[in-house]
């Protein structure tokens, strides 16, 4: 059998690429095309056409988050080649729809990269090839697999901590509401050890009685632990807990395992508050109601505060695209994905070029809901080293609060200092049990004046607000950092030539030539074999709507002239910023329905860990109505749900564990 060259092959190459790009979006199909002529074949190879595959990758993958988090270099052609047959491969996988597949792991990943890199057309392919149904039946059928090694408790295992974090990113309002009883209660069952067993699965990506970050070895007892027999070691560290992989241009990125508590408390309360709480009908209708009953000065509910639970979420939903030209749904990732990559290791310090915690996050109004255990049921989870069978929302007492503040964020500024941490001073306690601020520090608050003022030993350390689009009071001439530097630009940049040098060399080792001299028959068959694994796949589900090639970037057309010496940098104007400190309170209707509360706290610049102490805004007769100091901790996920932990601290030693419990919030729009 014989097969003529085509005419297509004396077309400029520019030309003859777009002819095979609208192909592609036309028919979905290349692999005739590559079937058709050996030179066809041959120009259309990944070794010698990277620059059509990367187009293909625009057209069918979003590519701004890479860019905005890696640098230029990962859209030069071959680095997006890369990407689009290791994606394009996952799909496949996940096609398959069998949960039981050897590439699971491998494609959990690669969802995991495209929802965090999502701006709408990757959560597109992703659902079209079937995830939100596969990640599910995995979690329902998998999540306990091997639990017998772990005393029948689940494991927080990589591919485990990926599926609930898949599982939580495929969800929706409209998915979970199709959900019959039975199986949301199923789900909430299979979660509910990762949302309330705080001992066993982290919370924080280093425990949160640490603020100095990170940890040094002259440090005294930075690591001690106490054993809890039933469980092992407490706190718990997660040095190291990471996968490494070739990631666009980096042939070895370090990318941490998600937490698995934290997308098992956003699937846990998105599916409790997928049912309304029911209303007493024996409440006041409304404040004014309670009044005329000669109720107004008693703190409780009406059934107007009980209908406004009802119409605000307690988290919110990853976006599915983008909904303005400035806040993509990527974007919003992005301090979760710097936190993946850069905070791995507790005792190395984490990337200065990338932000963990974004200035403003904290702010507004939050509202959401905590979980409550009783003394008894908390102690009896403390000694089962056996998971008991009947683990359910029921048999441990669980209680759920509404929870309400409304916070305002303060910025130290070079030259002011930022108040010391609290606790022990001994590199193990810097003082969680009062948001890392030393005891009896008197908090001061002019809002109109715009300043925070910390006392602590005949000293006071003043904090400036926050406001969106003003700058702060940061001056080159007086600021520390900038005279220590001779300007006020800050410059980050790779400093590691030999890895650079190691990835060229091997990306010139892929740009050898291919073999064209085989018979006929047997290139028709290695043509099919060779990309209908890896290319063909993406396109055989047809869109409705057209999806083009993303020209959000000036990067789109990046040459394969580009060299991968460039170094990646990032510059910035210094602003002084040395320290974060939050303050607020409930609001006053909130306060009057569900007790009022202040609260303040810090932001721990290594991982953008938050910690915030409740106090009661009024001293109360009956103090053992949860009115006592608790210490809430957490991270602003996807820039609009506040998700940890909180702990009756008191003055417990944090080595010792204590009462503790899942909370989660999202914060309203104003007026809504």
């Amino acid at each position: 059998m014989s097969i003529q060259s085509s005419s297509l092959c004396n077309l400029p190459a520019e030309i003859f690429e777009n002819i095979v790009l609208e192909l592609v979006k036309n028919d979905g199909l290349i692999i005739p095309l590559l079937q058709s002529c050996k030179q066809i074949n041959n120009i259309l190879s990944f070794q010698k056409n990277c620059h059509l595959y990367s187009r293909i990758f625009r057209y069918r993958f979003d590519s701004a988050a890479s860019a905005r988090r890696l640098g230029a270099r990962t859209h030069h052609s071959r680095h997006l080649a890369h990407q689009l047959a290791w994606f394009s491969t996952s799909l496949k996988c996940i096609r398959r729809a069998d949960i039981y597949d050897n590439g699971v792991l491998d494609a959990f990943w690669a969802s995991f990269a495209l929802m965090s890199e999502n701006d709408g057309k990757n959560r597109h392919l992703l659902e079209a090839a079937g995830l939100p149904d596969f990640v599910d039946e995995f979690v329902r059928k998998r999540l306990y697999e091997d639990c017998v090694n772990t005393n029948g408790w689940p494991n927080e295992s990589p591919i485990n901590c990926l599926a609930l974090w898949l599982l939580w990113f495929t969800s929706t309002e409209e998915r979970l509401k199709a959900e019959t009883t039975a199986r949301r209660n199923e789900m909430i069952r299979l979660v509910l050890p990762f949302v309330i067993v705080p001992f066993r699965y982290p919370s924080a990506h280093a425990p949160h009685n640490h603020f100095t970050m990170p940890l040094t070895d002259n440090s005294h007892g930075h690591l001690r632990q106490s054993i809890i027999p039933a469980h092992g070691t407490f706190p718990l560290y997660r040095a190291g807990q990471a996968h490494t992989t070739h990631f666009y241009d980096r042939a070895d990125l370090e990318i941490g395992i998600p937490l698995a508590s934290t997308a098992a408390k956003l699937i846990f309360f998105s599916r409790r508050q997928v049912t309304p709480i029911g209303i007493p009908i024996h409440l006041p209708l409304t404040r004014q109601h309670a009044i005329q009953l000669g109720f107004g000065d008693q703190i409780g509910p009406t059934q107007e505060d009980v209908h406004e639970l009802n119409q605000h979420n307690v988290v919110k939903h990853a976006p599915r695209d983008s909904d303005s030209d400035t806040l993509t749904p990527s974007s919003q990732l992005d301090d979760d994905w710097y936190r993946l990559t850069d905070c791995i290791y507790p005792m190395e310090k984490s990337s200065l070029k990338n932000a963990h915690y974004t200035y403003g996050s904290a702010t507004g109004l939050w509202q959401g809901r905590i979980l409550v255990p009783t003394d008894n049921a908390f102690a009896s989870i403390l000694q089962h080293v056996q998971m008991p069978e009947e683990f359910t929302e029921q048999q441990l007492s669980l209680n759920a609060y509404p929870l309400f503040m409304r916070l305002r964020e303060y910025h130290c500024v070079d030259p002011q200092d930022p108040v010391p941490t609290g606790g022990a001073d001994d590199g193990f306690d810097d003082g969680i049990s009062n948001a890392w601020i030393p005891k009896g520090v008197q908090v001061h608050e002019d809002i109109y004046e715009g300043k925070l003022r910390l006392q602590h030993h005949d000293r006071t350390y003043t904090y400036e607000a926050y406001r969106p689009g003003s700058t702060n009071s940061h001056d080159e001439a007086t600021c520390r950092g900038c005279q220590y530097r001779g300007t006020c630009n800050i410059i980050y940049r790779e400093h590691d030539d030999q890895f650079l040098a190691e990835r060229s060399s091997q990306s010139d080792e892929g740009d050898a030539d291919v073999d064209v001299g085989e018979d006929d028959d047997q290139f028709i068959q290695d043509a099919s074999a060779r990309y209908d694994s890896v290319i063909d796949d993406v396109f055989r589900q047809r869109d409705d709507e057209a999806m083009d090639e993303d020209t959000d970037t000036d990067l789109a057309f990046a040459s394969d002239d580009e060299s991968d010496e460039e170094e990646y940098c990032v510059e910035r104007k210094c602003n002084g910023v040395l320290d974060i400190a939050l303050v607020g309170e409930t609001d006053f209707k909130h306060g009057q329905a569900w007790n009022h509360y202040k609260f303040y706290g810090r932001v721990r610049e290594w991982d953008g860990l938050v910690a915030l102490v409740r106090i009661p805004a009024h001293q109360h007769p009956h103090p053992a109505l949860g009115l006592g100091l608790w210490v809430f901790s957490g991270y602003i996920v996807g820039g609009q749900n506040f998700v940890g932990t909180w702990r009756a601290l008191g003055d417990v030693d944090p080595v010792a564990p204590t009462l503790e419990s899942s909370f989660a919030m999202t914060r309203r729009e104003e007026g809504s």
